[in-house]
This record gives C-alpha cells, structure tokens and sequence, in this order.
C-alpha cells in the first residue's frame, strides 16, 4: 500500500487537531470547574446533574414557600398573644368594675378602658401580612372584622407547600378565634360584642351581667388558646421540614460534586500530558513537513 505526502500530511493535521482540541477540553476543565460542558461529553452523569438541579430549584422553591409560612405563623402567633393581653386587661378591669363601692364615675371610667380594649381586639383580628389579612381565610377583603362586628372573610384554609406532597396550613379564621355575630345574646357573640355588652354591665352596676362576661372572656380565650396550639403544630411542622430538606439538599449537593466538579488535581495533570503531546506532535509535523524536492534528490 503506497502511502503518499499527501495523506501523511492529513494524518498529521488531525493529530495536531486531535491534541489541540485535548489541550483546549483540560483548560477549559480547570478554568469552569466542571468535568464536561455538554451531555453528550459524559450523557449518563449529564442526565443525574439534571434530576438533581431540578430537584434543588423546587427545594428552594420550598424553602420559599416555608419562609411564607412562617412570617404568616409568626405574625398569627404575635396576634393571638396580644388578643390573650387584651382579654386579660378586660378581664382585670371587669372585676375592678365589679366592686360595690365604685362611684359612677369610676365605673364609667373604667367602662371606657374596656371600650378600648375591645378596639384594639379588633385591631389584631385585623392583622395582615402583605396585605392579606390572616384571620379572614382565603377572602381578599381589606378586613376581617368591620366596624359592626361583620366578618367579611370566608372559612377557607390558606396553606403552603413545603415539600413535594406536603402542605401546612398558615391562616386562623377569624370566627374561630374571636367568634360569630349575636346581636341578641351578645355575651355569646363575637368578643367584640362580649366586651362592649361589659362596658355596658359595668357602667350600670350589673352583677349578674358582669359575671357572665367574665365567662365569655374566658370562652374566647380558651379559643385562643386553641388557635395558639394549631398555630404551633404549623410551626413544629415547618422545622421538620426544614430539617429534612437541609440534609437532602447537602446531599444532593454532594453528589452534584462528585458528578460534575472537576478533580483540579487530575486536569492539571491531564493539561500538563496534554500539551506535552501537542508540542510533540506539532514539532514531528514541522519536521516531516519541512523538507523539500532536493530531499528527494539526494
């Protein structure tokens, strides 16, 4: 078989093409820190990386979505801590009205404080987060609670996904913990209503009155109590699911690494051989393509 110049010299450029394109692939390893750049490089590790960044993007979707949630549980729980504050203060000064040797005045004074007390309950059954108020549901209305006592939310569950198949719910409604509208028995209506009906008892020296609403602050806050506990098993779920995405995405991260990082160590090994046998090839090639007619001559 006669092997001609020619064909001498298109084996030798695709060496020299072959060990350039070597030399080019390990300084491009060192300088991006990847192993490969395209699928079809390693297709079987290029799959895995790609499960496994779609994976970590939905679990910081997750651990989005969980912060939500916990601004929602945090501010409910600071909510119902002031409701429990107010009801307390209503219920100090009730008994302070309940004395029979309290002037009208004094009675009409504390009346008053009550009065506040229950504008202020109004107040926190009013909190919002990011301008949706938390204890109206799923409604988007500027307020739960109006000023007669109306509730203008609906009985829908605001919730968060926190994992795949996993939800937690972050709202309270509002009649749950501050009651229903009753204009005809309103010791048994909203708290609202309860503390205005003992303003009322109050000013007017109304035993029987003020004893009674003493057990609707107490109904009320046992609700209360109630909600605070609903609101903590949220929050109790919320760290274990922060828990177990934290160590999943440290592993996932792991063997993203193993995967797709380069060994540093090894491609300046490979950078190093790989020029070694580009310079070789390319002087073999100047060597064998220097030479002349009068070569041949001789």
């Amino acid at each position: 078989m006669r092997i001609t110049d020619a064909n001498m010299s298109v084996l030798r450029t695709r060496w020299a093409n072959e060990s350039r394109g070597n030399l080019a692939e390990f300084e491009h390893q060192i300088g991006s820190g990847r192993r490969f750049t395209r699928p079809s490089q390693d297709p079987i590790s290029s799959a895995t990386v790609m499960r496994s960044e779609g994976r970590l993007n939905r679990m910081g979707q997750f651990a989005r979505n969980t912060a939500n949630a916990r601004l929602w549980t945090g501010t409910a729980d600071q909510a119902l801590r002031s409701a429990s504050d107010n009801l307390l203060r209503a219920k100090t000064l009730t008994i302070q009205g309940g004395n029979p040797a309290m002037s009208a005045e004094a009675r009409s004074a504390i009346a008053a404080d009550i009065r506040a007390m229950g504008e202020s309950l109004r107040t926190v059954a009013n909190t919002k987060v990011a301008g949706r108020s938390i204890f109206a549901g799923t409604a988007n209305v500027d307020l739960a609670y109006d000023a007669t006592n109306t509730y203008l939310g609906d009985n829908g569950a605001v919730r968060r996904t926190i994992d795949t198949n996993e939800t937690v719910q972050v709202s309270i409604s509002g009649p749950s913990v501050f009651g229903t509208p009753n204009p005809g028995d309103p010791l048994n209506g909203t708290a609202f209503e309860a503390i205005e009906a003992i303003a009322v008892a109050v000013e007017t020296g109304d035993d029987a009155a003020m004893r009674a609403g003493l057990e609707a602050i107490d109904t009320v806050s046992n609700r209360i109590g109630s909600a605070t506990g609903r609101i903590g098993a949220a929050s109790q779920q919320l760290d274990a699911a922060d828990d177990r995405r934290g160590s999943e995405e440290l592993a996932v991260q792991t063997n993203l690494s193993k995967l797709r990082d380069v060994d540093v160590t090894a491609a300046v090994i490979g950078l190093r051989t790989a020029e070694l046998s580009y310079q070789a090839t390319m002087q073999a090639t100047s060597r064998a393509l220097s030479q002349s007619l009068l070569n041949f001559i001789r």
